[in-house]
C-alpha cells in the first residue's frame, strides 16, 4: 500500500472534532510505521479534520521525526484523528523520545490505541487532545516531569494508564501534570510509579494539577508516589500545586501508596 494513499470523503461520523458540512477531510489507511509518518504529514496540510485508520499490528518507533520535540511522530498541527484499532505504537530505540506533541494550533484524537515504551513520557499537549479507549503503557520519564504532559485542553475518556515510571525526579513530577484544563472520565490507573532525588519534589501517582481538572469515575490502584517522608513534599494519587483546582467525583482507590490521603496538596508556609 504506498503511503500517500488517501480516500476522500465529505463527512466522518463520530467525532468530536467539529467537521463542517461542506468541509472534505481525508482518511488515510495506514499499515506500517512509514506510512503512519507520512499520513501524517500531509493531514497537517489541511485545516480540515482528517482521519488516520491503523491496521491492528505493532508499530515500532525507532527514530525522531520531530526533533525540535524530541518526539518519534510529526508534531501535530491540525486536526486528525487516529483510530488504533487496537494497534500498538511502542518505541524501540536507544535514543529518548516521546511519541506524540500537540502543537497549540494542533487537536488531536486517538480511539482504540496502545501507547507503549515512551522514555520522556508518551504525549505532551498544548492544543486540543482526546483520548478514548486508550492504554498508555511501560512508559518512563527519568529525565521529564510527566508521561503525559497538558498545557492545553485535554479529555481522556475510558483509558488504563498502567506501569508507567517516573524515577529520580529533581521537580515536581505526575504520571499526568495538568497545567491546562483536563477532564477524565471512566479510566483506571494502575501499578506506576514515581520516585524523586529531594524531599522538595512533589509526586502525583496519577494527577499532579496546576490547572483545572475535572475527574470522575476513576479507579486508582497499586500505584506508589515514592517513599514516605512526614515532612516532605506533598505525595499522593492527586496533588493539587498552585492555584490548581480539581473536583473528584466516584474515585474507587485501592493499595496505593503512601496511603495517608488521596489527595495532597501544597505544605503551609
Amino acid at each position: 500500500m504506498p503511503p500517500n494513499l488517501a480516500i476522500r470523503c465529505g463527512l466522518v461520523s463520530g467525532l468530536m472534532l467539529a467537521i463542517p458540512a461542506s468541509a472534505a477531510s481525508m482518511v488515510f489507511p495506514v499499515a506500517t510505521t512509514a506510512q503512519l509518518v507520512e499520513a501524517i504529514r500531509q493531514a497537517n496540510q489541511s485545516a480540515e479534520a482528517d482521519v488516520i485508520t491503523l491496521e491492528r499490528a505493532l508499530f515500532v518507533l525507532d527514530q525522531i521525526e520531530a526533533p525540535d520535540q524530541r518526539a518519534a511522530l510529526p508534531t501535530i498541527t491540525s486536526p486528525i484523528v487516529i483510530r488504533g484499532n487496537g494497534a500498538e505504537l511502542r518505541r524501540y530505540a536507544l535514543d529518548d523520545f516521546r511519541i506524540f506533541h500537540v502543537a497549540a494550533d494542533g487537536h488531536l484524537r486517538l480511539e482504540r490505541i496502545v501507547i507503549a515504551e515512551g522514555s520522556l513520557g508518551a504525549i505532551r499537549n498544548f492544543g486540543q487532545t482526546e483520548l478514548r479507549r486508550v492504554q498508555l503503557v511501560d512508559n518512563t520519564a527519568s529525565s521529564n516531569l510527566a508521561i503525559i504532559e497538558n498545557y492545553g485542553e485535554m479529555h481522556i475518556d475510558a483509558c488504563e494508564v498502567s506501569f508507567n515510571t517516573i524515577a529520580g525526579a529533581t521537580r515536581d513530577a505526575g504520571t499526568i501534570v495538568n497545567w491546562g484544563q483536563l477532564t477524565l472520565t471512566a479510566t483506571t490507573f494502575e501499578a506506576n510509579v514515581l520516585s524523586r532525588r529531594n524531599a522538595g519534589a512533589a509526586l502525583a501517582s496519577s494527577v499532579l494539577n496546576y490547572g483545572e481538572a475535572t475527574i470522575t469515575d476513576v479507579v486508582i490502584a497499586e500505584n506508589i508516589a515514592g517513599d514516605y517522608e512526614l515532612n516532605g513534599s506533598p505525595q499522593a494519587p492527586f496533588v493539587n500545586l498552585g492555584n490548581g483546582r480539581i473536583e473528584l467525583q466516584l474515585v474507587r482507590e485501592r493499595d496505593n501508596l503512601p496511603a495517608e490521603a488521596l489527595v495532597s496538596s501544597s505544605l503551609a508556609p
